[in-house]
């Protein structure tokens, strides 16, 4: 965890060196990298490491040492978050577009054990969680320093984490997540590394994969299923609190599925898929009753006893290479499609009512912006995929929306808005700051959540569409 400190002189030293060596040899060889979208002019990167050089080199400025409160890197040190929580157009604009500050990675980061710790574990006791824990099944395949950011983020001593890394990946990241994982071998698991893709091939089959590897820590209670550029911006004690409300639904987006994706051709029951690992306790209707699709999000909040089913009473590995013969997206279908299968008795299950409705049901796991009409839909002008990528504009959205994570964030696009969220959060978790957005009746008043503690009551009618005032991205930017 980073706080302000003083590096004595043999420490901060060698830093200084090694900083103005990375700066003369960028000076020396600025015309050998391609130009990509992200990549800075040689003036901002030269800004960027003189503020980084002037911030280790202030007086009471040591370097994550014994301070209490959160530290910035040194190529954010000089943000002032609080400006932009107060929307201060005018700071905010100081820091954006050609004053963007990305992550300078650093390629000599220590990753002894003890140095790993140092970063990640409070130096504050932690209480107890109502729920147990939270376990973390995270696809990675690169931004290790954004990674054990998330990490120190949620860091809880009952929370469980585990990563499946695509063997595409550099090894460097591949040798850093294996050492981050072997320092916390009571907390951490990496079962498997896969081939995974943007298209979403192996994605549920490596989310299976760490659900099976984190049954076998006892006591945490949800799961979330993420993938590498999900930032989560509540609190461990906030995260708590919310799934404790849920009760034990899935939480995953549910809307129609899109016809590219449609595999009639397939057989999708029960019988067919060898679904149920013991057919002796399955009626014989629900065997061969094909499976109604919906199409959401690989991202989900799925409960202890949602896993334990979808590992030891269900096998999913005929559906999930099923899935794997969509061209692009069959990953954003399977919990989706468990979800709404009732019949089928998945522990935390919803309805295909509002489906056959027409009316999609959101999720609070994940928020994203779609930019749909291009990089100009997006506030910060940019986009992946298909999808915004957030920045420094958007820590209003994160500090107030009800969502769990937001999806996409970019180190090498804009590090600020990490260190500012982490720094909220951190404020949030040790240092007492209210959090007054946190609206407990938003939760209890999901959809899902209302049909999970009524439907088997006699006479109930599901309302598809909430009551409470939705809460759009849309309403918190630009303000």
């Amino acid at each position: 965890m980073n706080a302000k400190i003083k590096l004595p002189l043999k420490i901060c030293c060698p830093i200084f060196v090694v900083l103005v060596l990375i700066l003369s040899v960028f000076l020396l060889v600025r015309f050998s990298f391609p130009k990509n979208e992200f990549e800075l002019s040689d003036s901002q990167k030269v800004e960027i490491y003189e503020r980084m050089i002037a911030s280790l080199r202030e007086e009471n400025s040591d370097y994550c040492g014994e301070s209490m409160n959160y530290c910035k890197r040194p190529e954010t040190r000089h943000i002032q978050c609080g400006e932009v929580l107060k929307r201060d157009k005018t700071y905010l604009s100081s820091i954006i577009e050609d004053n963007r500050i990305p992550l300078i990675r650093n390629p000599s980061l220590n990753m002894s054990c003890p140095e790993i710790s140092k970063r990640i574990r409070p130096k504050y006791n932690m209480s107890s969680l109502k729920l147990g824990g939270v376990a973390f099944a995270r696809n990675v395949f690169t931004d290790y320093e954004l990674i054990e950011k998330q990490v120190q983020m949620t860091w809880h001593p009952d929370n469980r984490y585990c990563f499946v890394v695509d063997k595409n990946a550099k090894d460097d990241f591949k040798r850093r997540i294996e050492q981050l994982v072997g320092c916390f071998e009571d907390q951490m698991v990496m079962p498997v590394t896969l081939f995974m893709d943007s298209a979403g091939h192996n994605q549920n089959l490596a989310h299976t994969k760490c659900m099976k590897a984190l049954l076998q820590y006892p006591n945490w209670g949800y799961a979330m299923l993420l993938q590498n550029h999900d930032f989560i911006t509540k609190t461990v004690y906030e995260l708590d609190r919310i799934f404790d409300l849920m009760g034990g639904v899935i939480d995953v987006k549910t809307g129609g599925v899109i016809w590219e994706r449609d595999m009639k051709h397939l057989k999708w029951d029960p019988k067919s898929l060898k679904l149920f690992r013991n057919e002796s306790a399955v009626p014989e209707d629900v065997l061969k009753t094909s499976l109604t699709f919906a199409c959401g999000s690989v991202q989900a909040s799925l409960s202890r006893e949602t896993v334990r089913w979808l590992i030891e009473t269900a096998d999913l590995t005929r559906f999930i290479d099923q899935q794997n013969q969509i061209v692009f997206g069959g990953d954003e279908q399977m919990i989706s499609t468990f979800q709404i299968n009732s019949q089928l008795g998945i522990p935390g299950h919803f309805t295909k009512d509002c489906l056959e409705q027409g009316v999609s049901v959101e999720q609070v796991t994940r928020l994203v912006h779609w930019s749909s009409t291009g990089h100009a839909n997006c506030v910060t002008k940019i986009s992946r995929h298909g999808v915004c990528l957030f920045g420094i504009e958007d820590l209003i959205p994160m500090a107030e929306l009800p969502h769990l994570s937001f999806n996409k964030v970019y180190p090498k696009f804009d590090w600020s808005i990490i260190d500012c969220a982490a720094e909220l959060v951190f404020n949030r978790t040790f240092l007492g700051q209210d959090n007054q957005h946190f609206d407990e009746d938003y939760y209890s008043n999901l959809v899902t959540v209302q049909y999970h503690k009524n439907h088997k009551k006699p006479g109930y009618k599901l309302n598809c569409i909430s009551n409470q005032k939705p809460r759009r991205y849309e309403d918190y930017i630009g303000s």
